[in-house]
C-alpha cells in the first residue's frame, strides 16, 4: 500500500521453476564410497559371468568338433568303400585344409594298411567299452586266412550273426599327400596303457592347445577331441 493505493501482484504461473530443475538443486551426488561399492559389484558379477561364457564357448567348440569327427569319419569310410582301403592322408578325400574351431587342421591316421572285407559291416558295427564284441584269431576262419604276411581278424559281437574282417597289411610305407607313414599302430593314439584306440584310423583334433602327443593320458592330449573304440567314442580325450 502505498499512498492509499493497494497494489497487487499475482504470480506469473508460466515462470515458475521446473520440477525437474527444483529435483536436480536439492538432489545431492554420488558420495565415493557408494561409487566404490558400485563398481566392486560390477566387478563381482563380470569374475562370475565371464567365466561361464568362455567355459560355454569352450563346449560348444567342443561339440562342433565331435560333429565334424562324425562328418569326416563318413567319408573316409564312403572312400574306403570305393577304394577298398582307408586313405593315406585327408588330401585324399580333399578335406586337408580343414580346420577345426581352433584354427588348427584335423589329424588323421592310417592304421589298417591292408584291403578291407565287409567294409559294410565296418560302418554299422560301433565298438564299445563296457560292451566290446570279442576279437578271435582268423585262423578260426580258414577263408580269411592269408600267407602273404598279413594278419587277419574278425570281430565277434557275439552272436555270429553279424561278423566282421578285415585285413592288418605288413606295415610300411609312406602317406601320400603328405599324410603320416602307414605303418600300424606305431603312431597310433594310445590310451593310459598304451594301447590303440582304435583298429582302423585316427581322426582328431589336436583341441585348445594346438598340441597333442600320441598316448591320451599326458595333460598335454587332455583337450584333444578324438574319436576312439572304431567309432564308438567321440568327445575329450580325458573323458575316454
Amino acid at each position: 500500500m502505498r499512498n492509499g493505493t493497494v497494489r497487487v501482484i499475482r504470480k506469473c504461473p508460466s515462470c515458475a521453476t521446473p520440477a525437474w530443475q527444483s529435483a536436480l538443486q536439492h538432489a545431492g551426488g554420488f558420495t565415493l564410497i557408494e561409487l566404490m561399492l558400485a563398481v566392486t559389484i560390477i566387478g563381482v558379477l563380470a569374475s562370475l559371468a565371464v567365466p561361464n561364457y568362455l567355459d560355454f564357448v569352450e563346449r560348444a567348440r567342443v561339440a562342433k568338433t565331435i560333429s565334424e569327427l562324425h562328418a569326416l569319419t563318413k567319408e573316409i569310410k564312403g572312400y574306403a568303400l570305393g577304394a577298398a582301403q582307408y586313405p593315406n592322408s585327408l588330401m585324399d578325400i580333399g578335406r586337408s585344409t580343414m580346420l577345426d574351431p581352433w584354427g588348427s587342421p584335423y589329424q588323421y591316421y592310417k592304421i589298417n594298411c591292408g584291403a578291407i572285407h565287409d567294409i559294410g559291416n565296418l560302418a554299422r558295427l560301433k565298438l564299445h567299452k563296457k560292451n566290446s564284441p570279442r576279437v578271435i584269431p582268423a585262423a578260426d576262419f580258414p577263408p580269411f586266412t592269408h600267407s602273404n604276411g598279413h594278419i587277419s581278424l574278425a570281430v565277434d559281437n557275439g552272436d555270429h550273426q553279424d561278423l566282421l574282417y578285415f585285413v592288418q597289411g605288413a606295415g610300411g610305407g609312406g602317406g601320400a599327400g603328405g599324410g603320416p607313414p602307414c605303418g600300424g599302430v606305431g603312431g597310433a593314439r594310445k590310451d593310459r596303457f598304451l594301447v590303440p584306440i582304435n583298429s582302423d584310423f585316427d581322426i582328431y583334433s589336436m583341441g585348445k592347445d594346438k598340441d597333442t602327443i600320441a598316448p591320451l593320458n599326458p595333460p598335454k592330449s587332455h583337450d584333444d577331441v578324438i574319436r576312439a573304440t572304431d567309432g564308438g567314442f567321440y568327445g575329450l580325450a580325458k573323458n575316454f
